[in-house]
């Protein structure tokens, strides 16, 4: 007979409490001084920064590629220098010229009477061509490799990467591509685990001699294996005013709590150390909608309206910072953080008073973290999102790995996605590899190790919650990583899909 697995109550399970820190010196390009903010800058500076500050590291990557190449190319330092037919290698800046790409001087000459066309799920034609340029001048790449790396369906080219390419100009003008080079991954950031901070009670706690020793065993006592998780969240919309979306929330709550589901729930919900919500927290206002669903006024004469989303986010938090679980939240396209980024963090008075927001890190997106010695770097979804809309593929994760390739979180920025005019400054560019790359609001859950076998990267795309129900599970021990999803209930009257579905949670 099967020995009966003990009451979480009985094995007097605590919280992980592994170290937390912002990682000040990275994530501090992504702060805007208030004082200091201005948008008269030119978004050609930051062309200029990106090609100044990744040129060397593609140079030599460059150099050491085609070493062996037997008539010894070499490398021009401006493309103006080309010679035609002579073998070099050139370094610059991609540039796609694309006829379905929006123009905002043609949207500004047209008629005002037009109305606008939809927008374009894709970017990408067959009539697109690629340049590169530097500070002198530009040039046309042709070639079937440069064909057939712009129609992969594992990668591709966008706007903005840096880039060599070998090759020669041809008696067009244009420079026939051979083979082409990018910065390549970044050096893995490394962290040394330092002391147990606050885990959101104001309290550190020493773990006893026999914790250590169950620890090294690899169980708690229970026969649970004893592992430290990190949970990921991206799009819990809340105050989007579905019922199914509130009940999700509700039972994400409860297991994170400890509150929900059997035993071995329990337990494993006891074993989660901190939750980071990746991006759109709170639902998109519908214009119009509040108006038809209340009053605009009481008998008093004072308005009334629903129940402000943030109102119901800030309860979702108390909660669990009541159950001693460490929270970080970053915004997203649909969170009130501006529509340009990097989005700035939430104010934390937004979640409640001081006293009761211990525990509560706001952050900016994209933003890096630290937790237990591992690196994270997180992203609302805006940067895949955009180059999503250059590309003949429908892989996001192997877009997501291309961005640790070119070095570059988001190399559509100034194009077509918007962002700050930095004078002087490029802060999407990756100087360090993460060991957990999280990219939130996606249509699904994907995710892959990138990287040395033997210090990888986990790359995880996080789906809308309040659609999906899906949370992710990471250990920091072993970069595992696994989903639960959160289902409920058609309502009475109401079917999903044509069958009803039972509450559950699948692991």
């Amino acid at each position: 007979m099967a020995e009966a697995l003990p009451s979480p109550s009985s094995t007097n399970l605590r919280r992980p409490n592994p170290s937390h820190s912002a990682l000040s010196e990275l994530s501090k390009p992504f702060i805007l001084d208030s004082s200091s903010r201005s948008y008269k800058h030119q978004y050609a500076n930051i062309y200029f920064v990106r090609l100044v500050e990744l040129r060397p590291v593609v140079e030599e990557r460059a150099q050491e590629r085609w070493k062996s190449v037997r008539s010894k190319p070499p490398l021009l330092p401006r493309i103006l220098n080309l010679t035609r037919s002579q073998l070099c290698y050139i370094v610059g800046t991609v540039y796609l010229d694309m006829p379905l790409k929006p123009n905002v001087l043609e949207d500004m000459a047209r008629d005002h009477w037009l109305a606008p066309p939809a927008p374009r799920a894709k970017f990408f034609s067959a009539q697109d061509a690629v340049h590169l340029e530097d500070e002198s001048g530009r040039v046309r790449l042709v070639g079937e490799r440069i064909r057939r790396e712009r129609d992969r369906q594992g990668g591709g080219l966008v706007t903005g990467v840096i880039m060599a390419v070998l090759g020669m100009e041809t008696s067009s003008g244009d420079f026939e591509v051979i083979d082409l080079c990018f910065a390549g991954l970044p050096d893995k950031l490394e962290i040394e685990a330092g002391p147990s901070k606050d885990n959101g009670k104001g309290k550190q706690k020493a773990k006893a001699d026999n914790d250590e020793e169950m620890t090294k065993n690899g169980t708690n006592g229970t026969g649970v294996e004893e592992k430290t998780w990190v949970a990921l969240v991206s799009g819990l919309s809340v105050g989007a005013q579905e019922a199914p979306a509130d009940l999700k929330c509700e039972l994400l709550v409860e297991w994170l709590t400890g509150e929900g589901g059997g035993v071995l729930d329990q337990l494993d919900g006891g074993r989660v150390a901190r939750l980071i919500l990746v991006g759109n927290s709170l639902t998109t206002p519908v214009r119009g909608e509040d108006d038809k669903k209340v009053k605009r006024f009481n008998t008093l004469n004072r308005p009334i309206f629903p129940n402000h989303p943030t109102k119901t986010l800030s309860a979702l938090i108390s909660d669990l910072l009541a159950s001693s679980l460490p929270i970080n939240i970053i915004p997203g396209p649909s969170d009130p953080a501006g529509a340009t980024l990097p989005q700035q963090a939430l104010p934390k008075v937004m979640f409640g008073p001081k006293e009761k927001t211990i525990g509560l890190d706001c952050a900016t997106n994209p933003s890096w973290l630290e937790i237990g010695g591992r690196s994270f770097l997180n992203t609302g979804g805006q940067t895949l999102d955009d180059i999503f809309k250059y590309l003949p593929t429908d892989s996001r994760l192997a877009m997501a790995k291309r961005t640790l390739e070119w070095r570059h979180i988001a190399p559509t920025a100034p194009d077509t996605l918007w962002i700050y005019p930095f004078p002087d400054a490029d802060p999407f560019i990756i100087k360090h590899r993460p060991d957990f790359y999280v990219i939130g609001n996606q249509p699904e859950f994907e995710t892959a190790l990138a990287g040395d076998p033997d210090s990888p990267t986990r790359i995880i795309l996080l789906p809308s919650f309040a659609q999906t129900g899906v949370l992710a599970l990471i250990c920091l021990e072993t970069l595992e990583c696994k989903t639960i999803n959160f289902e409920v209930p058609a309502w009475i009257g109401d079917e999903v899909n044509g069958e009803e579905e039972d509450i559950k949670m699948e692991s």
